[in-house]
């Protein structure tokens, strides 16, 4: 199996699109990230194809415990893991009700493959069941990974304490925060990355907040006549 090189992996971006992206205030950084990410996985990918082809090998020569043992299901299962974190990343798609649990887990692990953030481990926690949302999939990923990338890179001086996560929720809304010691430039994608999401990214104090009203909350909203976006 051939190497995977991140030449070869197809874009979600047509150029006017991506002029018009690297043209607004914060999307230098976005890039770097997305690239540092995308950089991350392929390595992912390419250990587990390395990995299945020796696999494969042993098998074919009579090696029955790399069968019995479960060794090469296990790798193509960390591959498919690995395939199904990269899909997420292209800017597709439309607003859907979503869990947003499960898309900050998915921001986590697209993280955890980050080169340099590696060792950095990310702890998400939750004080109450948050409700679901509204929002292009694509777009609340991506002020989540930006927020889990902040909260990593505060915590990465700090010997042994992962970086944190909380997230909470009511009736009307969710809210996620995460640290931010250092004030970074994302400004302008990341909070119009939130306002795609329906939502606001701010930052108070020492972390940066994101609130997203509640699906419930947004059909109220539409039937009493507020402006949504």
């Amino acid at each position: 199996m051939s190497p995977i090189h991140r030449e070869h992996m197809p874009s979600d971006r047509t150029m006017p699109e991506m002029t018009a992206a690297a043209a607004m205030p914060g999307a230098a950084e976005w890039v770097a990230l997305a690239d540092d990410l995308l950089a991350g996985l392929v390595h992912a990918l390419n250990n587990r194809v390395t990995a299945i082809s020796v696999c494969a090998e042993l098998a074919g020569l009579g090696d029955e415990q790399m069968l019995a043992g479960g060794m090469l299901a296990a790798e193509v299962a960390r591959l498919q893991q690995a395939g199904a974190l990269l899909a997420l990343l292209p800017a597709r798609g439309n607003p859907e009700a979503l869990e947003i649990g499960p898309v900050l887990q998915d921001a986590v692990a697209i993280h955890a493959h980050h080169p340099r953030m590696r060792a950095v481990d990310c702890v998400i926690e939750t004080a109450d069941t948050p409700p679901p949302v509204r929002a292009p999939r694509w777009a609340l990923l991506r002020v989540l990974l930006i927020m889990v990338d902040v909260a990593k890179a505060g915590a990465q001086d700090a010997a042994d304490t992962p970086a944190i996560v909380r997230l909470s929720g009511d009736a009307g809304a969710v809210c996620v925060r995460a640290a931010a010691r250092e004030r970074g430039s994302w400004g302008a994608y990341a909070t119009e990355m939130a306002a795609l999401c329906q939502g606001t990214l701010t930052r108070e104090n020492e972390e940066l907040v994101l609130t997203l009203p509640s699906l419930s909350e947004l059909r109220r909203r539409e039937r009493t006549g507020w402006p949504t976006r």
